[in-house]
């Protein structure tokens, strides 16, 4: 028979092993009771996951809006001109006066609230009256713009900017009408369909860019049809992009040749607002 102080002794034992255990378990408590760290937000797959979630920020309302400001009230939003060209060019007036526009049948009209937006209004003594507005850089700029012009009655548009050629496929300095331009960011962003989002190309009217190049056939004027590549951003691009883009080898027909801030968004937005449009760019340096 143990006496008592072997008894004491697997007492103790016991009671040692017990909290040792109770220790363990409790650890092990507070190790799966950690909250469990959240997947981080993928920014770029969501631009494409609600691809067919409704849209915010109807640019109907800000124009309805505008229209009670007194500066437009009377109408002077009313009645404007269904043509429209966005040009990226500073001294849009003066341009305007270079091709035989007089100052008296142009009206300049600021809409922009918090950015710079300008229309100038051109309604000359004989033919059709149409809209020039002074472009402004990047996705953000030029989707503004051509939802701000669909709201205000414009069903065609055209955009002219500058390009940086991609390679040799393109003559320098000549116009280049776009076939359509592969997707940045905000125009995957503006996409309305899944299937949509899965596209890399956005395009323009057909209809109108076939128009324009027969107009430029017909007065003689040099240019090129052309894919585009759109970089939303103009400094700091990534030379290793620009690379690839040189260096891929494309199916026949998708390769770009050259590389522009606005024309993705601007044909997505375009569709979005009822609005034909196409683009036409300048090459203006060789990347």
């Amino acid at each position: 028979m143990p006496t008592c102080s072997c008894l004491d002794h697997v007492t103790t034992l016991k009671h040692g092993v017990a909290r040792l255990a109770q220790a363990a378990i409790c650890i092990l408590i507070l190790f799966l009771s950690q909250p469990v760290r959240a997947d981080e937000f993928k920014v770029l797959d969501a631009y494409t996951r609600y691809a067919s979630s409704p849209a915010v920020n109807n640019p109907g309302d800000y124009i309805g809006w505008l229209k009670q400001q007194p500066q437009f009230q009377g109408g002077k939003l009313d009645n404007l001109p269904t043509r429209a060209i966005v040009l990226h060019y500073v001294d849009v007036r003066k341009m305007l006066n270079g091709l035989g526009y007089g100052d008296a049948e142009i009206e300049e009209i600021p809409i922009g609230h918090t950015d710079s937006n300008v229309l100038f209004i051109v309604r000359p003594k004989s033919g059709r009256g149409f809209i020039v507005n002074r472009g402004m850089p990047g996705a953000g700029g030029i989707s503004t713009q051509i939802a701000e012009l669909g709201a205000l009655g414009v069903t065609y548009a055209i955009h002219i900017g500058t390009a940086g050629l991609l390679g040799s496929q393109l003559p320098y300095a000549s116009l280049i009408v776009s076939s359509g331009s592969y997707q940045a960011g905000a125009a995957f962003l503006l996409s309305s369909s899944a299937e949509e989002a899965a596209e890399q190309i956005a395009y323009p009217d057909a209809g109108l860019s076939d128009a324009i190049e027969q107009q430029l056939t017909r007065a003689g004027v040099t240019h090129a049809r052309g894919l585009g590549f759109t970089s939303p951003v103009y400094y700091f691009q990534k030379v290793g992009l620009l690379k690839a883009l040189l260096g891929f080898r494309f199916d026949p027909d998708k390769a770009p040749g050259f590389v522009e801030m606005e024309q993705a968004s601007f044909f997505i937005t375009s569709r979005l607002s009822n609005v034909k449009s196409a683009s036409i760019v300048a090459g203006s340096v060789w990347i």
